[in-house]
């Protein structure tokens, strides 16, 4: 094979999460060589503006996926929970690499161990629907204020006192081998948001050699519970916007999936649990996305349409 060309992202953790993905192909293919193709995506240039007024759920990824579309990239790599359960036709999800920690982190200042430690009033930052309507149901009298820009952003300015704690990906953390003390926020309090923690290569359907390539290299567990998650947020109707989040492992041969929904308010929360064939991971995704919505019907929270 030439040069496979790779398009990503230019951050820290991008290039981190890149390099996890080329070290797992290279297991497959040693002698691979290769070149970074960065774009700069509207969510990099935009980092003060709210994700509604910028586009949204696939701010990140749609202009390194057109990359491959153009034939500028071989293969595009992304951090899958920020793909949409809909992607450009044409692309492929081809390979995961092994799954890192799924959960979120509360990273604080002041000594705080845990979201309960947090004083009355304290601000806590988060531009996630899903973290602040979710921590809302468990602390209504803390104050959630708007935080983006990359994990080093969201760091310095908590150590600027702008937030008593920010919430982060564990995984963002571990990727970047950052030293920092956190608290792993449980299941039953925060679900991730669905793929979080997986790192996501797509390329063109039609370019074969590249399919079986990646295939090759790709963590069948990991690629199971992608299919099932990324099926749950599809027929789930969940967006950015949505404080939705679900969850998928396996556990003595049976496929899990556990996700919740809350109000945006926090007021109102529910959570189910389903079990299924790994041999079908998209059918248990959607086996809880229909469970999860009848659920939030009776509870009187809206989701989107499917």
């Amino acid at each position: 094979m030439t040069k496979l060309r790779v398009a990503t992202r230019g951050s820290r953790l991008s290039l981190a999460q890149t390099e996890i993905a080329l070290n797992t192909l290279r297991k497959v293919e040693p002698g691979l060589e290769y070149e970074l193709v960065i774009v700069k995506t509207r969510g990099d240039i935009h980092v003060d503006k709210p994700f509604k007024e910028i586009g949204g759920k696939g701010l990140f990824e749609k202009e390194v996926n057109l990359a491959v579309l153009e034939g500028k990239a071989d293969i595009a790599v992304h951090s899958l929970k920020d793909v949409p359960s809909q992607v450009t036709p044409g692309l492929v999800l081809a390979m995961t690499p092994p799954r890192d920690s799924p959960f979120d982190a509360l990273v604080a200042r002041g000594g705080a161990k845990t979201i309960w430690d947090l004083p009355s009033g304290a601000v806590v930052g988060s531009s996630s629907a899903r973290r602040v309507a979710m921590l809302k149901h468990v602390r209504r009298d803390l104050v959630f204020k708007p935080l983006r820009g990359n994990v080093d952003t969201r760091l310095r300015k908590l150590q600027q006192g702008m937030y008593d704690a920010i919430i982060v990906a564990e995984a963002a953390i571990q990727r970047l081998g950052l030293d920092i003390e956190y608290w792993r926020i449980p299941l039953d309090v925060l679900v991730p948001a669905p793929s979080q923690g997986i790192i996501g290569v797509y390329t063109l359907g039609n370019r074969i050699d590249l399919v079986e390539l990646l295939g090759r290299a790709s963590h069948r567990e990991t690629m199971i519970l992608a299919r099932a998650e990324r099926a749950f947020l599809s027929k789930a109707g969940g967006g950015c916007h949505v404080p939705l989040g679900g969850y998928a492992w396996l556990e003595k041969g049976a496929l899990r999936l556990y996700a919740a929904i809350a109000s945006t308010d926090g007021s109102k929360k529910v959570s189910i649990e389903v079990e299924g064939s790994p041999e079908t991971p998209e059918s248990v995704g959607i086996l809880a996305a229909l469970e999860l919505r009848e659920e939030a019907r009776k509870a009187g929270i809206e989701l989107e349409n499917p």
